[in-house]
This record gives structure tokens, C-alpha cells and sequence, in this order.
């Protein structure tokens, strides 16, 4: 049985690294997972990711949270869920910076069969990679410490909320942040502040500097 396997991230870096832990599996014969493992092809864009899909046949996903796009792509949430609705079959394994329980606890809900963090070796990956073949849902063991261990204060963030705030956190202004996430400025502004005063900060400058204390979400700099 041959497995089909697609990558997807904006960064070369991970994609070619991620490539070669697999192709290093099938030249080491690793009969630890059934099957013979193909890559169908790698994307940094949303565009080509539907591209590739379209074109070939794929039963795994490996996806970065997010991808080179433009403002009226999907990314992260939105694109996992679009995923799941027109290839119910494919299973996707998530990678992101993001170790923010909550951020993983909704791209399991929205579809994703595996969580993993850009820390990982190859024997993690091995692992992902056959829990989902096998239908189970693997989050990386360091992960689900946090995942079931920790208290975070942004459990009580809505899933919108969670979304305006990582993207601030990507170095967005609130007009970009309404094009992509197709809202007005004033909604986006208005979950914003309600994520501010859940988190317990009265103005940007102490939100800033809670994000970054806490490291909720991959600061851009």
C-alpha cells in the first residue's frame, strides 16, 4: 500500500525538512508503519495546496498553520475546515509555533487528525503519521501536558477572538485582520476588546506585553 503524502508551509526550510524525515524512513525500510510512503507534492501558497489536491490523489496532510496568501485565502481554522468538508478522507496533521491549548483543542474540533509543534523528530512524526492512518488522533506528548495540565487564562477566549488576537500577534493592523477574516474593522475591534477584558488588560500596551509573557501565540518580529 502506498501512502500519498502532501506538505504544506510557507516556510521552504520545514517543507524540505519534513520531505526529507519521510524519504529517509522509506530508504531506511522503517516497517514500523505499513505502507510505502510517496510524497504527491509540496505548496507554500493556499492557492497551490488546492492546486495539488485537485491534481493528485493524497491521504495525508502535513499542514502549517499558515501559508503564503493573499488577504482572500483561507489559512489555519478556516482552511481545515474547508479541507474537511470537500476531502473528508484526508487526514491532516497540523504543525504550528502555536502550543496554545486552546488553538489546539479547536483545530482537533475543526478536523485535523494530529497537532504537532515545528520541534519535532522524526520519530514523533512516525508516530502521527501512524495513529492517523490508523483512524486515531495523535497530539504530541509535550502538547498534551498542556493541552490537559495547564490552566491558561485564554481558555475563555472565543474561537474569533483567539483568531484576531494571534493574528495581531503576526504583526497585522485591525484593517488587515477584517479583509482576511472577511469582518468589519468594528467587529474585529469589538473581539479585541472583549479579549482584552477577559484577559484582564485595559489598553494595546498591556495586551502586547501579556501575549508576549505568556507566549499564547508565535510573536512576529
Amino acid at each position: 500500500m502506498t501512502i500519498k503524502i502532501a506538505i504544506a508551509d510557507e516556510h521552504t526550510l520545514i517543507r524540505r525538512g519534513l520531505h526529507a524525515m519521510i524519504m529517509n524512513r522509506t530508504a531506511h525500510g522503517d516497517d514500523t508503519v505499513p505502507g510505502i510512503f510517496s510524497i504527491s507534492g509540496e505548496a507554500a501558497a493556499t492557492s497551490e495546496l488546492l492546486t495539488l489536491l485537485a491534481r493528485y490523489p493524497t491521504d495525508i496532510l502535513l499542514l502549517g498553520y499558515t501559508l503564503t496568501r493573499s488577504l482572500n485565502d483561507m489559512e489555519g481554522l478556516t482552511l481545515v475546515k474547508w479541507l474537511g468538508h470537500h476531502y473528508p478522507t484526508l487526514k491532516i496533521i497540523m504543525l504550528s509555533p502555536d502550543t496554545n491549548p486552546l488553538i489546539i483543542r479547536l483545530a482537533l474540533e475543526a478536523g485535523a487528525s494530529a497537532y504537532l509543534s515545528q520541534h519535532i523528530n522524526e520519530t514523533i512524526l512516525r508516530q502521527a503519521i501512524q495513529s492517523v492512518i490508523s483512524g486515531e488522533v495523535f497530539v504530541e506528548h509535550s502538547l498534551m501536558n498542556t493541552l490537559f495540565h495547564k490552566r491558561a487564562a485564554n481558555e475563555a477566549l472565543s474561537p474569533r477572538e483567539t483568531e484576531v488576537l494571534r493574528l495581531i500577534c503576526k504583526g497585522l493592523s485591525l484593517t488587515d485582520i477584517s479583509r482576511r477574516l472577511h469582518l468589519s474593522i468594528k467587529t474585529v475591534s469589538a473581539h479585541k476588546m472583549r479579549a482584552m477584558e477577559k484577559l484582564g488588560v485595559s489598553n494595546s500596551c498591556q495586551l502586547y506585553c501579556l501575549l508576549a509573557k505568556t507566549r499564547m501565540f508565535d510573536i512576529a518580529l
